[in-house]
């Protein structure tokens, strides 16, 4: 996982780990146990700094005098105060093009809080902030062999594990999370109110291009830490 922009959205961001487990340049941070009384303990850290990257904030702080980086979903943070989190992924050598540095270990977390109890458990909608793009949206016709989006959200089941075309604008990207790069793509037709798909790909596009995709359809998927996705197109081979 080389070049970032959530995560999630980390988003994520960036958001996206547990299909990762098992690589060497991962590794997971769960929230601490408290022995004496058999229940989970958030992490405590206090933020020394702060800097901006794209769609993250990457936060360095102190947690019982251990110093380390964070990257969260770009929120408002203030530099002193103490927050909370529950979960997260170390990464190791990651490099960031917007803060042009590298990061020897890095922990991305979903979001921080300031209260050391959850309110309440958040599922990240992949598709927040693609709404306001896919509304003026024309529809762009598919090419031979592609299928429209919608007819793609409508009947998911049947294009489960099948290799398929599609074309759409890009209308939200996030770069580098789990050494792929996170497309979104809308091509003016809706099922229920979803109107983008999100391609997993190495290629790297643009908000605004026109682009045509080649993958794979997998439903369901499930990294953990709030990000879920009902479909995905992974594998995009970018169509010139």
């Amino acid at each position: 996982m080389k070049n970032i922009k959530t995560f999630v959205v980390l988003i994520f961001s960036i958001l996206l780990f547990t299909a990762c487990k098992n690589d060497k340049n991962y590794s997971k941070i769960e929230t601490k146990t408290n022995t004496n009384q058999a229940s989970k303990v958030a992490h405590k850290i206090q933020i020394i700094e702060s800097l901006d990257g794209g769609n993250y904030t990457y936060i360095y702080v102190n947690e019982d005098e251990k110093k380390y980086w964070m990257a969260i979903s770009k929120a408002p943070v203030s530099v002193g105060e103490i927050y909370y989190y529950d979960n997260g992924m170390v990464m190791k050598n990651f490099e960031s093009k917007e803060l042009e540095r590298t990061f020897n270990s890095i922990t991305f977390a979903d979001k921080i809080r300031t209260s050391e109890k959850a309110t309440k458990v958040e599922r990240k909608d992949p598709h927040v902030g693609t709404d306001k793009v896919t509304q003026e949206l024309e529809k762009i016709e598919q090419p031979e062999g592609g299928t429209v989006l919608e007819l793609i959200f409508s009947d998911k089941k049947s294009f489960e594990k099948k290799n398929i075309l599609v074309r759409g604008k890009v209308v939200k990207v996030n770069n580098g999370i789990l050494d792929k790069n996170w497309i979104h793509i809308a091509d003016g037709s809706q099922f229920d109110g979803k109107k983008s798909l999100t391609v997993t790909t190495n290629e790297f596009v643009k908000v605004g291009d026109t682009v045509t995709f080649r993958g794979s359809i997998t439903l369901d998927k499930d990294f953990g830490y709030g990000y879920v996705y009902d479909i995905l197109l992974e594998n995009g081979e970018l169509i010139k």
